[in-house]
């Protein structure tokens, strides 16, 4: 039985744990594009939140690069516990070299972690893990040339509970066609035509078109997304950074 001295004790050790492990909110907006010239562009804001920040400073951010790499093998993250998806997705990599079974192990890996702190959260922070209920965890997208043709892969996290209240977490992997956009997406989903970048930037400037994705959500939710906006134009035979932070994301 959980006393109520344990309960608080618990509390102040989970917080820490929490804040440690760098838990964040989807304050994100990633955009991924195969061109028709066959290159993947990719743009990422810089900005991370902190999610669970027990209240000091509800508006602390930091700036990181949110595109990542192990060889030739590339992802992007967006979701709680960066640092977790980080390092889980880096292993995965490291320890597979068939991309497809380096994304399931990573989906697995992930799914086990937030279960533990999901089962936390449930218990100390009720109201945020409602938010987790309704939004899902994380979203990270892997991509990359396999046997010379251009391939991205999502993989989405999501928080639900059983028919005895107990905390589940699942991933799904969705293949993409030409274009994904993880983190926020809503204003440009519901983006007026003439405030969307036009088709001839998509076909002649494709690294400005996933760009300007990304600047109206920064536009649109300033305190979520915001720039620099990092750049990346991935080739066949090597990957070349038009704009690049510096600041990588911790692992824990």
């Amino acid at each position: 039985m959980l006393t109520l001295y344990k309960v608080k004790v618990n509390k102040l050790l989970i917080t820490g744990f929490l804040v440690f492990c760098s838990l964040r909110s989807f304050s994100t907006c990633i955009a991924i594009y195969v061109a028709e010239n066959g290159h993947i562009y990719v743009a990422a804001d810089s900005r991370r939140t902190f999610f669970f920040n027990d209240g000091k400073d509800d508006n602390k951010s930091e700036s990181i690069c949110k595109i990542h790499n192990v060889g030739s093998n590339y992802f992007a993250i967006s979701g709680f516990d960066d640092g977790g998806l980080l390092k889980a997705a880096t292993i995965a990599l490291q320890k597979n070299s068939n991309i497809d079974t380096a994304i399931k192990s990573f989906g697995t890996a992930m799914s086990k972690r937030y279960k533990h702190l999901m089962v936390d959260a449930k218990l100390f922070y009720p109201d945020k893990f409602r938010h987790f209920l309704k939004d899902g965890l994380a979203d990270v997208s892997f991509f990359g040339f396999y046997n010379g043709t251009a391939n991205v892969v999502d993989v989405e996290f999501f928080c639900s509970l059983d028919k005895e209240g107990r905390v589940v977490t699942t991933y799904k992997i969705h293949p993409i066609m030409a274009l994904t956009v993880i983190g926020l997406s809503r204003d440009i989903t519901n983006a007026k035509p003439e405030d969307l970048p036009t088709a001839a930037t998509m076909e002649q400037r494709p690294e400005l078109y996933v760009e300007a994705l990304v600047k109206i959500e920064a536009k649109m939710q300033p305190l979520a997304v915001s720039e620099p906006i990092d750049l990346l134009e991935l080739k066949p035979d090597g990957a070349v950074w038009i704009r690049k932070n510096e600041d990588e994301a911790a692992t824990y």
